[in-house]
């Protein structure tokens, strides 16, 4: 519920359009669970070095559901091949007045000479059926899962080999979503994941149009079904008759070969005010 009003503490004053410290601090003074963000906002790791030694997290939980309907939350871990470095306060104004495009410059560059990035994906996984007997919500996105007892699993990496040819095309129209997701992976209860789920797809239809998925940067590549149908800017052509989900006319069937399996809740749900 307060997603919104985070990021507006973090964006230019309304009135006079700059950036400033005291909004970011006053909002959050607010939250004591944001502290441990905070710490690392303003902690030697706050400031990367470039996006090659830059670690990269989901954030969010998400749910892992396989064929047989058996859910597991999980949450991704991008880990940098080369290391993770920073720049300390000094280093940053130094680094960022000399070219305020660095990083950017930095990973065309390593690309453009064939020194590939690379990063190792991770997973941590927990049973819901567990999630009691953890000392902590795993659904809170301010707790960080201890990898002592939920350890990391390597299941793929990310190769960077190519630099684009158009930025406006293939970057500024790019619209990352979590609420575009492939059969097998879930939401979960996670508040701010169902903030941003809404939040995210409504910025996008806003910034790039109601049809941003069917931009070449944004549509999938392999074989694909949905039910687009209309709507301004909409080039792609159909003859079909069904435009709704589901349907036992649908081909692909997706809502039946992977399950949503159901929750039981118990308890009550409370609005904490601070």
């Amino acid at each position: 519920m307060k997603f919104p009003d985070m990021v507006h503490s973090l964006k230019p004053n309304p009135k006079s359009h700059i950036q400033e410290n005291w909004r970011i601090l006053d909002f959050f003074s607010h939250h004591p669970e944001s502290l441990h963000m905070f710490s690392f906002l303003f902690d030697d790791v706050g400031i990367p070095q470039d996006y090659r030694h830059m670690e990269g997290s989901g954030v969010n939980t998400y749910t892992l559901i396989n064929k047989t309907g058996k859910a597991h939350y999980v949450k991704f871990h991008w880990k940098p091949t080369c290391g993770v470095k920073c720049l300390l306060d000094d280093e940053a104004v130094m680094v960022g007045g000399a070219n305020h495009s660095h990083a950017t410059k930095d990973l065309y560059d390593s690309i453009q000479a064939g020194n590939y990035p690379e990063w190792k994906l991770f997973i941590q996984t927990i049973d819901p059926d567990h999630e009691d007997k953890l000392d902590f919500d795993p659904l809170d996105v301010t707790k960080t899962w201890p990898e002592d007892i939920i350890p990391l699993q390597p299941v793929g990496r990310l190769v960077l080999n190519k630099n684009i040819d158009n930025f406006f095309a293939e970057n500024e129209q790019l619209a990352f979503c979590p609420g575009v997701v492939v059969p097998g992976i879930y939401y979960s209860d996670d508040k701010l994941l169902q903030t941003r789920i809404f939040s995210y797809s409504d910025t996008q239809r806003h910034r790039l149009g109601p049809n941003y998925l069917m931009l070449p940067a944004n549509a999938p590549k392999c074989a694909h079904h949905n039910n687009h149908h209309d709507g301004f800017m909409n080039f792609l052509h159909r003859d079909e008759e069904v435009n709704y989900f589901p349907s036992r006319y649908d081909p692909v069937r997706h809502a039946e070969r992977f399950p949503i399996p159901p929750r039981i809740c118990t308890g009550k749900r409370e609005k904490v005010s601070w």
